[in-house]
């Protein structure tokens, strides 16, 4: 074991809490230093001998030094830590505000490493944002070592960029947490509600600000990670329903968390039965049918999480008319959160490619969420999702009744079946200048359907 500088007054601690306070007070200490002094300066290079001994003792023992900060509050080895939170409050809130969401100081990382990253804790916000951003000032720190997640811009960045780039951050936020809840799902642990409230949050925002612009996004597709954005897809078609329900706060926060999460369940299924592309054996079945309560168990367990989440979880596959699973008490019906994720569910996964089907159409999906409607899904919901989306929802490729090919910008005010589109390419097949148009004018054509646009080689971002 190597010996503790002289100056330091910390030792290891086989508790976990003094674990932490031992690597946040060398950190906070080196941070300090670093705000005052240049790194040549030898009260820099003191604390960052410290801050490394703290950091190389914490690894020689096996432990993760990955630390989150989210709205006030410090998680670590997946627990909020509450005293922590308290006792280190402006190094969380400074860092936050800086745009960094979590750290992690990987073993054998070299002390150069440290004093560059932790120069990076040590600036200002503004001076981030003339620098050009925190992603842009983390790549010039080279700063392999030390690794900076879930990085979002400075709050500075924000105001000075536009609704398109908040929205898409807020996606992206999703479809990471989503990924990282697999992982620690994966791993046998529970998951912390902390992320959860940060990603549900800024899709509620958005989704409240800005419906039309993130159900176009709703539409991304990912074949090899297909539950991670099916999963955030869900949490926005469930929000922009649920917002023509109520736009109360609380019930969208809710109604976010379990659609975010209501496939959880399927992180404990061993990834070859999710995975498979032919029919499944009754066992196999078995186990992805009992991924409701599976994800609500796991969801039980995660402290402080909204206790309704778990509900949508268990029902999300129930049916409005109790022919679903897992089966529901006589009597007792399907939560309405449970019925709004219910039909968003059904809709996004018959519109993704998956492992064991193709993606359908979205006009012949919607026709099936129709079909749904007084069985397995909430007739009065399926009435307000064609509305919100139209029988041909944003992003579709539609052939026009003039021949001409068009991409879908968003659902007609009047009419879903007469959306507003922007024409690409005339009845001929040839480009031409794309122009929008409401179908919805008088003498405007009719759509006879959606197209692949795939077959079309037609890249519908660069029309939206």
């Amino acid at each position: 074991m190597s010996a503790a500088p002289n100056d330091t007054p910390l030792r290891y601690q086989a508790d976990g809490q003094a674990r932490l306070r031992d690597l946040l007070t060398t950190l906070s200490a080196a941070r300090r230093s670093s705000q005052f002094y240049p790194p040549e300066h030898p009260a820099v290079e003191q604390a960052i001998s410290d801050l490394k001994w703290v950091v190389d003792e914490l690894h020689r023992v096996g432990t993760e030094l990955a630390l989150t900060f989210f709205e006030g509050d410090l998680v670590f080895e997946d627990r909020v830590m509450p005293q922590e939170s308290i006792l280190f409050d402006q190094l969380i809130r400074d860092t936050s505000a800086l745009g960094i969401e979590s750290m992690q100081i990987m073993p054998g990382v070299g002390a150069g490493e440290l004093t560059r990253a932790v120069r990076v804790l040590a600036s200002d916000a503004s001076d981030i944002a003339s620098a050009g951003g925190i992603e842009r000032v983390i790549r010039a720190a080279n700063v392999e070592g030390v690794r900076f997640g879930h990085v979002r811009p400075t709050r500075a960045d924000v105001e000075a960029g536009d609704d398109a780039e908040r929205d898409r951050q807020a996606y992206e936020g999703a479809v990471d947490l989503v990924r990282e809840m697999d992982r620690i799902v994966r791993g046998g642990r529970t998951p912390s509600r902390l992320p959860v409230r940060s990603a549900v949050g800024s899709l509620v925002e958005s989704v409240r600000m800005r419906r039309s612009a993130m159900l176009e996004l709703a539409s991304l597709r990912d074949y090899d990670h297909y539950t991670f954005y099916h999963s955030a897809n869900v949490a926005i078609l469930s929000l922009a329903l649920g917002s023509l329900v109520s736009d109360e706060p609380r019930f969208l926060a809710a109604l976010g968390t379990g659609a975010i999460l209501h496939d959880i369940g399927k992180m404990t299924v061993d990834p070859a039965i999710l995975n498979k592309a032919g029919a499944l054996t009754p066992e196999e079945w078995n186990s992805m049918r009992d991924h409701p309560v599976s994800g609500a168990r796991v969801a039980a367990q995660m402290s402080g999480l909204d206790r309704s989440a778990a509900v949508m979880i268990l029902e999300h596959h129930m049916g409005y008319d109790g022919s679903g699973y897992p089966r529901r008490p006589l009597g007792q019906r399907q939560h309405l959160a449970s019925r709004i994720i219910a039909v968003a569910d059904a809709y996004d996964a018959m519109t993704s490619r998956r492992t064991y089907s193709e993606a359908r159409a979205q006009d012949e999906a919607m026709a099936l969420v129709v079909e749904s409607a007084g069985s397995s899904l909430d007739p009065t919901l399926v009435r307000l999702f064609v509305k919100m989306l139209g029988v041909y929802p944003p992003r579709s490729v539609v052939r026009l009744g003039d021949g001409s090919t068009a991409v879908v910008v968003r659902p007609g005010e009047s009419d879903p079946l007469r959306p507003v589109v922007k024409v690409i390419a005339a009845p001929a097949g040839e480009l031409v200048e794309p122009h929008l148009l409401d179908l919805g004018a008088a003498g405007a054509p009719d759509v006879e359907g959606c197209l692949d646009p795939a077959s079309l080689n037609i890249e519908v971002d660069d029309y939206l």
